[in-house]
């Protein structure tokens, strides 16, 4: 199996379904709804959904925890008008909580719980990963690696506290989801890749949309934490990013596409079709669930023995599934196994004579 692989986002630039809301309502949200806000750092996310949704909160109708990934002390230090932020929050009846690392959210909320809250939405924004930086040193810069491992690891943790018909809402700097919604697209290579990120944790993008910065500004949030101060960084083209659960019922909204070559001989050459070939592929892709296109590539045809072998690629994509590249890996060997041991087909790793 030729393994070049490329990942193609095909669908239209606006992918922003009717009624899914924005971060100052996070959507329809049902009586007694639970919102977990992660990694805000001064809180002041926290502080605009409160003021936008006061009504509902003080009235206990959706609950609201939000939490910060400092303790308490290093917020104040960092962030000293969050203080007041704080109590604006306690007084309008959110809960708050210091200490809370996004990626090991079980251990926060399900451990040592006999009734472990699910939550209908989770909130990320503008997650970054900061470990081996220092404040002011602007010589030390994160590679991205560590940003997509940020992002795996969180929505892996997250995705365990996610109700069976929650969203998981993360929104990221222009250029940094790598989404074709993006207004200055960067390479794929240079980019966070959010929907792969987030394939590992059978998550599915369903909505995708540019964040409303200048509403939530009006309700009180400002973006803090350039070099770890309370110093503001770039949020213009912001694009907030919601998953669900896949097998949710919810089409996915830029699904990934992934491209594997298959190679074989063809041994008997009569009998041999695409579309026996393609019944193969189809009982390894499911047709339900996923869509397979077929293209032949290439044609060699050997002197010695006059057999034939080909080459058809195999364009892979699903709307209603997370596929990792594992997930294409191992459905496609499958696949060329089934095509090897077939009526017409032999394994090009052997030599036929």
């Amino acid at each position: 199996m030729k393994a070049t692989v490329s990942s193609v986002h095909h669908l239209s630039h606006d992918c922003q379904q009717a009624g899914i809301g924005d971060l100052t309502s996070l959507g329809p949200l049902q009586r007694g709804a639970q919102v977990l806000v992660v990694g805000d750092g001064n809180f002041s996310y926290s502080r605009a959904l409160l003021r936008a949704q006061s009504t509902r909160a003080g009235a206990s109708e959706i609950i609201v925890t939000a939490t910060s990934l400092d303790t308490k002390h290093q917020l104040l230090e960092m962030y000293p008008n969050s203080r007041r932020i704080l109590a604006e929050l306690r007084d309008g009846g959110v809960q708050v909580r210091h200490g809370v690392d996004a990626t090991k959210l079980p251990s926060y909320f399900i451990q040592n719980s006999a009734d472990p809250v699910k939550f209908d939405r989770i909130v990320f924004n503008f997650p970054h990963y900061a470990g081996q930086g220092r404040v002011g040193d602007k010589t030390i810069r994160n590679k991205i690696h560590r940003h997509r491992q940020l992002l795996v690891d969180f929505f892996a943790s997250a995705s365990q506290l996610l109700a069976r018909d929650g969203q998981l809402w993360v929104t990221l700097c222009a250029g940094q989801g790598g989404t074709k919604l993006e207004r200055s697209p960067r390479a794929a290579g240079d980019t966070w890749r959010i929907v792969h990120c987030a394939a590992a944790a059978k998550l599915v993008l369903q909505d995708a949309h540019f964040c409303p910065v200048d509403v939530l500004t009006d309700l009180g949030y400002y973006s803090v934490g350039y070099q770890a101060r309370e110093k503001a960084f770039w949020t213009n083209d912001s694009i907030t990013h919601v998953f669900c659960h896949e097998g949710s019922g919810r089409k996915a909204c830029f699904p990934i596409e992934w491209t594997r070559d298959v190679s074989f001989w063809i041994t008997d050459e009569p009998t041999f079709s695409e579309a026996l070939l393609q019944d193969i592929v189809q009982d390894h892709f499911a047709p339900e669930t996923m869509t397979v296109a077929m293209s032949l590539q290439d044609e060699y045809r050997c002197k010695q023995s006059r057999q034939k072998a080909v080459t058809y690629r195999l364009a892979i994509s699903s709307s209603a599934l997370a596929l990792t590249r594992d997930h294409v890996n191992v459905l496609t060997e499958k696949a060329l196994t089934a095509i090897e041991s077939s009526c017409f087909g032999a394994s090009r790793r052997t030599t036929l004579l």
